[in-house]
C-alpha cells in the first residue's frame, strides 16, 4: 500500500472521528430540559430568561461552563447567586439564591421589604409569604436601594439581629411590634411572645424556637422578657383558661394536666405553687369562719372551688422548665 494511500485513510478516520464527536457533542449534551430551583420573588420563565438567553445554553457543557451568572444578574437587586450545573447529559439545573427578607413595614399603603442590612430592596402592593410586617417604626419617607432611615438606630439593629436569628427557623412570625415600653413584641397567630429589650436576645430567641412547637393550636403570652442562660424555666400565660385561676403549672415540655403526678415521656408536673395557694386561702377562709359563723357554709364552697381550679390543666399561669438553654433550641 502507498504512502498516499495510508495517507488518506487516516485523514478519513480522523474527519469521521471528529464528525461523531461533533454529533455527540451537539446531539448527545443538547440541552432538553431545565429545572430551576430556590427561586420565590422571580418566576421559573424570569430566570431562565435571564441566564439562559446566550447561544451557549443549548448544550449543557457549554452552559455549565461558559455562562457568567455573575455578569448577568449583577442588575437583579434580589438576586443574591445563581450557579448552572449540569444533571446527566441533558438536563441544566439553575440553583437560584435569592436575597432573604428580613421583613416589611407599609408606607403610603405599599409594602417595603427590606433585607438583613437594613436596605429596602423590593416594594409590593400586598405582602410577600413568609415576610414578617415590622409594626411601630413610623418611617415618614423611604427608598428602593437605600437603607431604612428616620428611626432610632439601636431599635432598627434590634430588628435586623432578630430579623437574621429568624432565618434559621421554619416558623416565621406574622408581625413583629415595638410596645409603649418600647419593647419588642413576636405575633405567632394568637400567640404573644413578649421578648423584652435587646438584653440576651440569643438565649430568648433559642428558647422560643424551642418552646414555639410546643404551643400549637393554643392562645395567650409566652414570656421571655428575664431570660438569662440561667433561667430554668418561663411563663406562658394560656388565654383560654378561667379568669379567676391563678394557679402554676411546671412542666419541661409542654401543658399538662396538674393532677398528674408525672408525663409518660418522664416530664415532672409541678403544682407546689397551687397547692400553696390553696393552703392559703383555706386558712384565710377558716379564720373567717370562726369570726363570722353564718357564713360557714357559703365560705367553705367557695373554699372548695377554689381548690378544684387549681387542678386545672388550663391554668393561666405555665412554666416550661428546660435542663438548660442549649436543650430549648432543638
Amino acid at each position: 500500500m502507498s504512502k498516499r494511500s495510508i495517507r488518506r485513510i487516516v485523514t478519513e478516520i480522523i474527519v469521521i472521528g471528529i464528525l461523531i464527536f461533533l454529533i455527540v457533542f451537539c446531539v448527545g449534551f443538547r440541552v432538553t430540559k431545565v429545572e430551576v430551583k430556590g427561586n420565590q420573588f422571580y418566576s421559573d420563565e424570569e430566570i431562565k430568561k435571564m441566564v439562559l438567553d446566550v447561544p451557549a445554553a443549548k448544550n449543557t457543557l457549554l452552559a455549565e461552563r461558559f455562562i457568567n451568572t455573575e455578569e448577568k444578574t449583577k442588575e437583579e437587586a434580589l438576586i443574591d447567586r445563581i450557579t448552572i450545573k449540569r444533571k446527566k447529559w441533558n438536563t441544566l439545573v439553575v440553583q437560584v439564591r435569592e436575597k432573604q427578607m428580613i421583613g416589611y413595614f407599609s408606607l403610603n399603603g405599599q409594602c417595603l421589604n427590606f433585607d438583613r442590612q437594613g436596605v429596602i430592596q423590593i416594594i409590593t402592593e400586598e405582602p410577600i409569604e413568609n415576610v414578617p410586617l415590622i409594626d411601630g417604626l413610623n418611617v415618614k419617607e423611604a427608598k428602593q436601594g437605600e437603607k431604612i432611615k428616620g428611626i432610632n438606630k439601636k431599635r432598627l439593629n434590634t430588628i435586623l439581629s432578630v430579623g437574621k436569628m429568624l432565618e434559621k427557623t421554619e416558623q416565621k412570625p406574622d408581625r413583629l411590634v415595638f410596645n409603649d415600653l418600647k419593647q419588642l413584641v413576636l405575633y405567632y397567630g394568637s400567640i404573644e411572645v413578649n421578648m423584652g429589650t435587646d438584653e440576651n436576645m440569643d438565649e430568648k430567641m433559642n428558647r422560643l424556637i424551642g418552646i414555639l412547637p410546643q404551643l400549637e393550636g393554643m392562645e395567650g403570652v409566652l414570656h421571655l422578657e428575664n431570660v438569662t442562660e440561667d433561667t430554668a424555666s418561663v411563663v406562658f400565660d394560656n388565654a383560654a383558661a378561667e379568669e379567676n385561676s391563678e394557679t402554676g403549672q411546671s412542666a419541661e415540655g409542654k401543658n399538662t394536666d396538674a393532677n398528674n403526678s408525672e408525663e409518660d415521656d418522664g416530664r415532672d408536673i409541678s403544682d407546689a405553687d397551687s397547692g400553696e395557694e390553696t393552703d392559703s386561702s383555706e386558712k384565710s377562709h377558716s379564720t373567717d369562719q370562726g369570726a363570722d359563723p353564718q357564713n360557714s357554709d357559703s365560705q367553705k364552697k367557695d373554699t372548695e372551688n377554689k381548690g378544684a381550679s387549681s387542678g386545672d390543666s388550663s391554668d393561666t399561669g405555665t412554666d416550661v422548665e428546660y435542663s438548660d438553654g442549649s436543650d430549648s433550641a432543638g
